[in-house]
């Protein structure tokens, strides 16, 4: 018998003796005719009950289904209403599967749910980070914002051997193995009390660089990208549009010269710094385009911030506009413009192509008006606008040479509700007429540049500034008349930290060398702002009481055997914990497995300066968790410069597990504890790494050594 259909479910069901009969009939058929064989064969006899017993278990099932759907369906006419709610959960449900939009909503309510149970909840040590669980969280990430693509994920990798040096042992654990040492070497041990009674005067002995060093493995893509840019383009637009540079991009020695000559002698570009928008989609970079009027690159005569943005795929967009996030945005940008575009006759001829005649004449006029109109419209759209390519409007006294704004590097400021690059870089200041640090926010309207002061009496800026790291508290309260607080690096080592005000440029020092007393030992000046300084990725809880920061300062030591000045990469680790500041790590050069680029750009020996300097780290995120044993896949995207003459990108894998692998791989104190010994610490620890970065130098050096002179 076939099975009635939905529609005739309530009609049917209320007749239950004929459901009972004429379902369990063909089951009581079968029975019978079990009981009928048993009766003529006793050997068949536990078979026959068998089958019995599997009867009345189909009839018991099958009554209890039935009746509970029976009773299911009459608490649904009795209750109409909820008949309806849940109709429409499933329709909801349904539609959110099938259609893309609704399952980005999904994703999204999932990861608000997951990052709500683990973006709030606190581990108790750093150590503990090791041990989370993430899983549950990338399910529902919504892989289509994302920086990671599936070609980050699926091409070739190197190994990298990264050697660094800690700063925060845990001594007491280190005499134990020290004893331990002498026991296996000597049969006693007096370790642990020489270390506890020598502490002061022997520290630098008892504690040698191999106890401090932690080696690991990270990896660097094969593959690295050369970011471009259209000088001749640029020179071309700001000669012709921009009222400010324009008079100054000239020189009398150029009235003979081509275009081309005058790009290549006059024109330079420095390395770019860059980070991920995942809003706009889109990657921002901002470089340093220069203009000499002698041909000598150190020598400008001004010097600009270009900015560019490109896709997922490091491809530049052209005329990306991205809306100022001071004015009040509208609803349907494109429907705007779309008036606009009507408004200054601008309009399609589409709609009259039906009458040739009209249809031409529309044509001709569009194009009369097109450039006239086009003008108009940027001049509009750039008050409510930024559009990429661009220079940034940053104005100053053009009078003589090195002026205007240089090494500009990137980070990005994020809140609940928008998210803003801003740009940090040094200009001379017509003022003071000293080199300052200031900041820029380009995505601003109003008041977008800020120079960063420090009116504490004890405490006064050097006659050049240059070379801070910033970063950003996680803590930072957010108000709507407020643009919140950055930090910087403002000197390495020793470790000093300024917290200065993006609303007028304040600063105060808020961690000095002196709050440790550090000796001389402690003064390295090799040691520079790279990057900006970044924390853990977000799906990570934070651990209690600290705050956990990654950056790439730059290595810069002199005659070390590899021309005059050597530049590379360095990773640091940083650490806040009741307003004191550690490095608790430090790897003393880092150059990809790179042949680099000479400072003559014509081969790659060391020759006047040896440079590869970082300059931005542009995103960094997790794509997947293994469980046994637990490693994180992370993707770090980085962009550096080779001799100060173009601006590269590459993925970096593993940063996550190399930190992290340091607090199982090295016996770390939870805290850094301001006392006498600080300096001590510190001081053998910085030894380390100068010593490291001076071998390496030379290394390179011989291997690429300055080509003879003839």
């Amino acid at each position: 018998m076939s099975r009635p259909t939905f529609d005739n479910e309530l009609d049917f069901l209320d007749n239950d003796d004929t459901i009972s009969r004429k379902t369990s009939s063909p089951f009581l058929n079968n029975s019978s005719s079990s009981s009928s064989s048993s009766s003529s064969s006793s050997s068949s006899s536990s078979s026959s009950n068998l089958k019995k017993k599997l009867n009345q278990l189909y009839l018991t099932i099958e009554r209890y289904t039935l009746s509970t759907l029976r009773k299911l369906l009459f608490f649904f006419r009795k209750n109409p209403l909820l008949k309806f709610i849940i109709l429409v959960i499933t329709l909801i449900i349904i539609i959110s599967v099938t259609h893309p939009k609704g399952k980005k909503s999904i994703q999204k309510v999932g990861y608000q749910y997951y990052n709500t149970i683990y973006g709030s909840k606190e581990v108790s040590r750093k150590e503990d980070l090791l041990n989370i669980d993430v899983t549950q969280k990338l399910r529902f990430k919504n892989w289509e914002n994302s920086p990671i693509t599936h070609q980050m994920r699926h091409q070739d990798y190197i190994e990298d051997e990264l050697i660094g040096y800690v700063s925060n042992l845990d001594l007491k654990k280190l005499n134990i193995e020290k004893d331990n040492d002498d026991n296996d070497n000597n049969g006693h041990g007096h370790g642990s009390k020489k270390l506890e009674n020598e502490f002061h005067k022997d520290y630098d002995t008892l504690v040698k660089c191999e106890d401090l060093q932690y080696t690991n493995i990270i990896e660097h893509s094969r593959w690295n990208k050369i970011l471009e840019d259209d000088l001749m383009e640029l020179r071309r637009d700001l000669r012709k549009n921009d009222k400010f540079l324009g008079k100054e991009l000239s020189s009398d020695n150029e009235k003979d010269w081509s275009e081309e000559k005058i790009i290549n002698e006059h024109w330079m570009r420095f390395g770019g710094s860059s980070v991920w928008l995942e809003r706009e989609q889109c990657h921002v970079m901002f470089s340093r385009i220069v203009y000499t009027r002698n041909g000598v690159r150190d020598h400008p005569h001004v010097s600009m911030i270009r900015a560019q943005a490109f896709d997922k795929d490091w491809n530049e967009l052209i005329g990306k506009r991205i809306p100022y996030n001071d004015l009040i945005p509208h609803k349907d940008i494109e429907l705007e413009i779309q008036k606009l575009d009507e408004e200054l006759g601008m309009h399609s001829c589409d709609h009259l192509k039906k009458d040739k005649t009209l249809y031409e004449t529309c044509v001709v006029d569009n194009t009369r008006r097109e450039m006239e109109a086009k003008k108009r419209k940027e001049e509009i759209l750039s008050q409510y606008f930024i559009t990429y390519p661009t220079v940034l409007d940053i104005k100053y006294n053009t009078n003589g040479d090195w002026k205007g704004p240089e090494d500009p590097h990137v980070i990005l400021r994020k809140t609940d509700n928008m998210e803003e690059p801003l740009v940090i870089f040094n200009m001379e200041d017509d003022e003071e007429e000293k080199r300052r640090v200031f900041s820029f926010m380009p995505h601003r309207r109003n008041t977008p540049l800020i120079k960063f002061t420090l009116p504490d009496a004890s405490r006064k800026f050097k006659e050049k500034e240059k070379n801070w790291a910033p970063f950003f508290h996680q803590t930072s309260s957010e108000s709507a008349f407020s643009r919140g607080i950055i930090y910087f690096i403002y000197s390495f080592s020793p470790l000093e930290i300024l917290k200065c005000s993006l609303n007028d440029g304040i600063c105060e020092m808020v961690f000095e060398a002196k709050t440790l007393d550090l000796s001389d030992d402690n003064k390295f000046g090799g040691m520079r702002g790279g990057t900006q300084f970044v924390p853990l990725p977000e799906l990570l809880p934070h651990v209690k009481g600290k705050q956990i920061w990654v950056g790439f300062p730059k290595l810069h030591i002199e005659h070390c055997g590899c021309g005059e000045r050597f530049y590379r990469p360095m990773l640091s680790l940083l650490v806040e914990s009741n307003g004191v500041y550690h490095q608790e790590l430090a790897v003393p050069d880092i150059d990809f497995d790179m042949d680099v680029l000479s400072w003559d750009q014509k081969g790659t020996h060391c020759g006047q300066h040896n440079v590869l300097s970082p300059n931005s780290i542009d995103s960094w995120e997790v794509a997947s968790q293994t469980s046994h044993p637990k490693r994180f896949e992370d993707y770090m995207t980085l962009t550096f410069s080779e001799a100060d003459a173009n601006t590269r990108v590459i993925i970096l894998r593993g940063i996550l597990n190399y930190i992290l692998n340091m607090y199982k791989e090295k016996d770390m104190m939870e805290n850094f504890e301001v006392s006498k010994k600080s300096s001590i610490i510190i001081g053998q620890t910085l030894k380390c790494v100068v010593k490291q970065s001076k071998e390496d130098c030379k290394v390179y050096g011989d291997a690429h050594p300055e080509p003879k002179e003839n």
